[in-house]
């Protein structure tokens, strides 16, 4: 498989899931991310609009990925809000098997400052249990490397960092949990990009363990999802140095429009070629 077609597009909520998928067909894509949010149909996993786009995916060879709400707070801890959390979750690995997915992202929540280490510890627990469904669906959960906010921030993402991404992972056992490693939050970090590679593959958390790279430029300042060459993400540096890992898995872009990552994918292609041609075989 060719660099571009292991580059996907990340259609978020920026389309529906029908239209969404016949578009991806008809630009020659290989692997998509959705949200299901819009269209609460699709957390019903009996619904015809699954089946519907499973044959779809099936027929065309198209391999597609379900995006959770990062807004939806996996450290819960607040009665009735809690369950709902719990089901959300759960809605969405039953769907995701339903329709085919290879995959489904979650993220480690959040907190307000005071409270980080119990909201940690709910969040754990939470996708604890989810992996247990995800084991008996057969499906993948991806735990998704967030942004950090700003220090004088009450509300700040769990799972910003390579120390709070070791605890998480260290409690997170299951077969079914991987990592989805967004490399433009991972470039907000004073370490970047090689950094946390570096210490996660330490940890035992390396390339082997990713299930998806996801793309974007920023400047690595504050949280943006940028058109490629508009910032100062070093996208060769990031290509060598996972390639080099022996990453052989997809890329997610992430920014802007959809017709703007269809042309920003030939960039991100033409020096991925550029950097894998020169890594020794």
């Amino acid at each position: 498989m060719s660099m571009k077609e292991r580059i996907g597009i990340d259609l978020n909520r920026r389309i529906g899931l029908a239209p969404g998928l016949d578009w991806a067909i008809r630009n020659g894509l290989r692997f998509v991310d959705i949200c299901l949010d819009p269209d609460p149909d699709l957390l019903d996993p009996a619904h015809r609009k699954l089946k519907e786009a499973r044959a779809k995916l099936e027929a065309n060879g198209l391999t597609l990925g379900v995006h959770t709400l990062s807004s939806m707070n996996v450290a819960e801890n607040c009665p009735f809000l809690s369950e709902a959390a719990d089901k959300y979750l759960e809605a969405y690995v039953r769907s995701a098997k339903a329709i085919g997915a290879g995959w489904v992202i979650v993220h480690g929540g959040y907190h307000f400052t005071a409270d980080k280490q119990e909201r940690m510890e709910i969040a754990i627990a939470r996708i604890q249990r989810l992996a247990k469904i995800a084991e008996s669906e057969g499906m993948t959960i991806l735990l998704e490397n967030m942004n950090p906010e700003p220090a004088g921030a009450e509300v700040k993402y769990l799972v910003h960092d390579v120390e709070e991404a070791k605890y998480y992972f260290s409690n997170l056992t299951s077969p079914a949990i991987r990592w989805a490693f967004t490399s433009n939050h991972a470039h907000m970090l004073p370490y970047g990009v090689r950094g946390f590679i570096e210490q996660m593959e330490a940890f035992g958390m390396g390339v082997e363990r990713i299930g998806e790279v996801r793309l974007a430029d920023n400047w690595g300042t504050v949280e943006e999802h940028l058109y490629p060459g508009t910032a100062n993400m070093d996208f060769a540096e990031l290509f060598r140095m996972l390639e080099s890992r022996g990453y052989r898995g997809h890329y997610m872009q992430d920014y802007t429009t959809i017709d703007e990552m269809l042309s920003g994918r030939d960039i991100v292609a033409r020096i991925a070629d550029d950097v894998v041609g020169k890594i020794p075989a």
